[in-house]
């Protein structure tokens, strides 16, 4: 897998990311609890949750790359505030984390609805000539109000072994008004089910009632 600073790349796809970054809509209805960056996962906690992996960056300004299944799988629609922050190893491995915050509760619960939609679809990005793909991971656990485990596998076809595969595991997590997208992108099988499931579980508990 080629990897570009942040924006590594595998089976021809762009690691994780989005152009809005930290970003407030004025406006919001009253009551609605605002995110602050301290919402958001700190390359500690993902550190905790997958010690495997040698994260050390923290990205937390500028424009992060592109999703890998575009920038509805991490917010659907109608969107008053969002932040993000990225996670890297510098190497092969890559993280973010999506905050997006919604007028009401309902507005929240139907953008969740949606992100999944998209994300089971992902007909943003298509596999390199030489792979194909598929879901490997569809579950739900307990975290937040909802949480939706989903892994898509980028894999090598017979007719090119030596191509490296491509793991890109999202968690999506519903609590009140806000949606949190932890999404990953590495090359093998990627985040294990354990670890993406500890990072789930830790930023849902961040997340405002």
């Amino acid at each position: 897998m080629k990897v570009r600073g942040i924006a590594g790349v595998a089976a021809g796809v762009p690691a994780l990311g989005m152009l809005l970054v930290g970003t407030t809509a004025t406006g919001a209805q009253a009551g609605t609890i605002g995110l602050d960056r301290g919402k958001l996962l700190t390359i500690a906690q993902v550190k905790q949750a997958d010690p495997a992996t040698k994260w050390i960056t923290q990205v937390d300004r500028g424009i992060l790359p592109s999703a890998y299944c575009g920038p509805a799988s991490t917010e659907g629609k109608a969107v008053v505030q969002r932040l993000a922050r990225g996670y890297t190893d510098e190497m092969m491995s890559y993280g973010t984390q999506y905050l997006s915050r919604y007028r009401t509760n309902a507005a929240a619960k139907a953008a969740y609805s949606s992100v999944l939609a998209t994300l089971k679809t992902c007909t943003f990005s298509k596999p390199a000539p030489t792979h194909a793909r598929r879901i490997t991971e569809n579950r739900k656990i307990a975290a937040g109000d909802a949480t939706t485990i989903l892994r898509w596998w980028d894999y090598a076809l017979p007719s090119d072994p030596g191509s490296e595969n491509g793991a890109f595991p999202y968690a999506v997590t519903l609590k009140g008004t806000v949606v949190s997208v932890t999404a990953f992108s590495s090359d093998g099988v990627g985040m294990p089910a354990t670890s993406i499931d500890k990072v789930a579980k830790a930023a849902a508990a961040k997340l405002p009632g």
